[in-house]
Order: structure tokens, then C-alpha cells, then sequence
């Protein structure tokens, strides 16, 4: 376990060496600022009963960003140091993932750990999750200590390790749903291993079963509230395996055409530059036809089923986003650790200087396209920031600006009141203005002329422009500020 403590110190400091560069709160689009309102909202309403907002995933997050913010003193870094200490713990379970998987006495045997835990410590996946109050880092977190435990089972057969297996897959899932098929890998795993259970093997199964349900549960019941964060969730509905050859999708959030097949897209994200350097990749496959050759079915579940499992789930949605491949990082590592290894054991002592000298060499080339995309999710905080200090400079004391989603940058940084009119229809209109004038309209041209073509946010705009009137007043492209024509006409400063 001290070893394990390399990998984790390695991630942390990427962390903070980041953070220092390239300052930044960790809020940005919509996603994390909701998290992130939600998270400052637990304690309130525990305490008082207080209202919380709508979220629509999962809360396992939030809970934890809820139980670090007086660290914080109520600010996002408390989102921040979730992320960056479960990237962290990432790398530390990974390490102890494929020290777990490989056969004991190997003379070699801390090759593949070590490397396992360098690749996901200082992988890109690792740098800009552990940036943001978002999901994903805890996600990846959970995943890695679910196959971790799993290992321990399945290496020494002691049902214990089914318990803090259980939970980590259960509060994973209930920090993203698609955690929750890990069971499936960790379940075919765990027969494979053909390995006779310890005495009361049943109560711990039983034990397992139990703690899971005390985490999934309350996360179902509050998600029966909001039926879009699961029942009418468009990964269950719209989800079909013929998606994975598709590359244009109509959904709730308007039209999108890809560049590659949602499958191949996903498959490619599993070597990407910014996410895991394509030598990663690489080891990771030399490293699974290991597995496969020397039959070891338990490790082959939990280090080749999982990413599969993953791959097989996201690539049925009419989506494509690089983050819902990341869960499978401490696999995809391990994997490459193994790689490693045995091309460590067929290489000369010369070439396997050029071969760590290489590896290091890419994951160095990796954590830089990765600090590269970070930048520019900072410049579009930035900019959106600019852009909410403009709406504030130009639209009179008073008044309320109108626009369909991406009001929460506007909520947390502006002086002037915002309403999301995103599932507004034109019915609605003659209410929203006797409540919000003087009022204010700002678009985004290419949201609502191609995302939203045919859409509700579209059909609500035009419905404006016809009845009562709007009068374009100022322009940042590509936004354009109108004013609805029956608040009170007045001269712009």
C-alpha cells in the first residue's frame, strides 16, 4: 500500500501545478455550476428543510463537494479538491489493481504496477478532471477502487472485500448511472475465478448487497422527482446499439452531426492525445493479448470487460462526449502496465532504457496536450465571463435578460437578473412579460438557427419576434441583445 502512495503524490502534484498555472474555479458551461449549487444546497436543507434545486444526475458528487465545502469556506474549490484527490486515488487503486492481478513471485513484478499507476497519475484524463467541480474524477475514482476490490476477492477469496467492492460500485453509480454496469465485468470476474469463498462467504455477499442498496436507493427515490434525471433520461429511451454507426442524432438538446460514428468515436478517444497519449494505447493492447494468452479470465473481466462494457453502453446513445469514456482509465492503464512489461522481458538492457526513456517521454508529450485543452476550457470561462459583464454594462438598472439555457454563468457572475427560457413555449410569453419587464432578449445566432431548428428554444424566439416585437440593441458576435418590445423603450448607455 506505501507504494501506492508514488502514484498518488505524482497526480496530486500535476494537480496543483495546474491549478497554479492556469487559475481557474472549476465552473464553466452549465453542468458544474449546477452541481456546484446543488452541493452548497445540502446542508441548508438538511439542517432547515430549505428547497434544493433541481439536479438531473446523479448526487453522489454534490454530496461530497457538500461535505469538504467548509474547508473551502462554501467556494468551488471544495469541487476542485474532490476531483483532484479522487484523480489522485485513481492512480494509487490502479497500482494496486495490477499489483493485485499479476502472479506472485514474479522477479519483475514491480514493473507493471509501477507503470500502471504512472500512466493514469499523469495521464490527460487525469490533469483536467482533477480541474473541474464536475463528476467525472470521482467517477473514475470509484471505478478504480470497485475493480480493486474486486481483484482482492477474486486473488485471495476473501468475501470481506465484497463490501467496500459494493459500495464504491454503488456510490459510482450514483455519481454517473454508467458506473453502475462496472457489476457486470466485476460479476464475471469474480466466477471465473473459480476460487472456493472463505467461511460466511454469504453474510458478506449479504452485507454487500445490503450497503449497496443503502447508497442506490435514496438516489432512486429522489431521482422518481425529476423524471428526466432517469426515467425519461435519453440514455435509456433513445439508447440502441445501432447509434454506434450513427453520426447524426436529433435529440432534446437539438441537432448534431459528428465526425465519426459514435463507436468509432469512442474507440479513438481511448487513444487520444489529450486524454491518453496513443502509447498508452498501445502497451494497453500488447498488455491485453498477455492476458488473453495466458487465459487468466479474471483479470481479462475486470481489465478488458470493463472498457468494453463502457464502450458497448455510451456507444448506444445519440451522443458523443470524450468524458463518457474516461471511467475507463484504471483498466485501460493497468493494462499498459502489463504491456510494459512484457516488452520489457524480451527487450535488451539498452532498449529497455529507450523504452522508459519513451514512455516518459510520451506521457510528458500527453500531459501537455492535455494542459493545452484545459487552456482553452479556461478561455471559454473567461469568455463567457466577458460576455456576462457586457449583458451587465449594457442592459439598464431594472431589467431582466431572457435566454434559452446557459443563464448559470450569468447567475453566479452577474448583477443582472437572467431567465432560462429554454423550456418556455410560446404560450408562455404573455405571463413571462407581465412578471420580467423591462425585459431583454440575448441569442446565440447558431444556436438557434442549427442546434435548435425546429425545436422548442427556436420556436419561442421566433414566436418573440413576431408578437410582441424585438429590437436588436447591441452585439457581441456571436451573440446579438435585443429588447422585447413592450418593456419601456429606453436609450441604451
Amino acid at each position: 500500500m506505501r507504494r501506492a502512495a508514488g502514484p498518488f503524490a505524482l497526480a496530486l502534484l500535476i494537480a496543483c501545478v495546474v491549478r497554479l498555472a492556469f487559475p481557474f474555479d472549476g465552473l464553466y458551461g452549465q453542468d458544474a455550476f449546477a452541481y456546484f449549487r446543488f452541493a452548497r444546497a445540502i446542508v441548508p436543507h438538511l439542517r432547515t428543510g430549505a428547497p434544493l434545486p433541481v439536479l438531473y444526475w446523479p448526487r453522489g458528487y454534490p454530496a461530497a463537494v457538500a461535505a469538504l465545502l467548509p474547508l473551502s469556506a462554501g467556494g468551488p474549490v471544495a469541487g476542485q479538491l474532490v476531483s483532484a484527490l479522487a484523480c489522485a486515488w485513481t492512480a494509487a487503486a490502479t497500482f494496486l489493481l495490477a499489483r493485485e492481478l499479476q502472479p506472485r513471485g514474479d522477479p519483475d513484478g514491480w514493473i507493471a504496477p509501477a507503470v500502471a499507476g504512472l500512466c493514469a497519475g499523469a495521464s490527460g484524463i487525469a490533469l483536467r478532471a482533477g480541474q473541474v467541480v464536475m463528476a467525472d474524477g470521482l467517477a473514475i475514482g470509484l471505478a478504480a477502487t470497485a475493480l480493486w476490490c474486486a481483484a482482492r476477492v477474486v486473488r485471495t477469496g476473501r468475501a470481506a472485500w465484497l463490501v467496500p467492492c459494493g459500495m464504491a460500485a454503488a456510490w459510482g453509480a450514483v455519481t454517473r448511472w454508467q458506473i453502475g454496469v462496472i457489476v457486470i465485468p466485476i460479476g464475471v470476474a469474480l466466477i471465473a475465478a473459480k476460487r472456493r469463498p472463505d467461511a460466511g462467504a454469504q453474510v458478506w455477499w449479504m452485507a454487500a448487497l445490503a450497503a449497496a442498496a443503502l447508497i442506490v436507493v435514496p438516489q432512486l427515490v429522489a431521482a422518481r422527482a425529476v423524471p428526466a434525471a432517469l426515467g425519461q433520461h435519453e440514455w435509456l429511451q433513445r439508447w440502441n446499439p445501432v447509434n454506434a454507426l450513427g453520426r447524426d442524432f436529433q435529440t432534446t438538446e437539438g441537432h448534431a452531426r459528428y465526425h465519426f460514428p459514435v463507436g468509432l468515436f469512442y474507440l479513438l478517444r481511448l487513444g487520444w492525445p489529450d486524454a491518453l497519449f496513443p502509447t498508452v494505447a498501445v502497451l494497453a493492447l500488447f498488455g491485453a493479448a498477455t492476458i488473453w494468452r495466458a487465459r487468466d479470465w479474471p483479470a481479462a473481466a475486470l481489465l478488458l470487460g470493463w472498457p468494453a462494457a463502457t464502450w458497448v453502453l455510451i456507444s448506444g446513445i445519440p451522443y458523443e462526449n470524450p468524458r463518457f469514456i474516461w471511467p475507463a482509465l484504471p483498466s485501460i492503464a493497468a493494462l499498459a502496465g502489463y504491456g510494459f512489461r512484457e516488452l520489457s522481458r524480451r527487450a535488451s538492457r539498452g532498449r529497455r532504457t529507450a523504452l522508459a526513456v519513451g514512455l516518459g517521454a510520451s506521457l510528458a508529450a500527453g500531459l501537455c496536450f492535455a494542459a493545452r485543452e484545459h487552456a482553452r476550457t479556461v478561455r471559454g470561462k473567461n469568455a463567457d465571463r466577458a460576455v456576462v459583464a457586457w449583458v451587465d454594462a449594457t442592459v439598464p438598472p431594472g431589467s431582466t435578460v431572457w435566454r434559452a439555457g446557459g443563464t448559470l454563468t450569468a447567475e453566479a457572475y452577474g448583477s443582472t437578473p437572467i431567465r432560462d427560457v429554454y423550456r418556455s413555449t410560446p404560450a408562455d410569453i404573455p405571463a413571462l412579460l407581465d412578471a420580467w419587464c423591462p425585459c431583454y432578449y440575448l441569442e446565440q445566432r447558431d444556436d438557434i438557427e442549427k442546434q435548435w431548428a425546429g425545436l422548442p428554444p427556436q420556436a419561442f424566439f421566433e414566436a418573440l419576434r413576431r408578437d410582441p416585437g424585438l429590437t436588436a440593441v447591441a452585439s457581441r458576435p456571436p451573440f446579438v441583445l435585443y429588447r422585447i418590445s413592450r418593456s419601456p423603450s429606453r436609450t441604451l448607455p
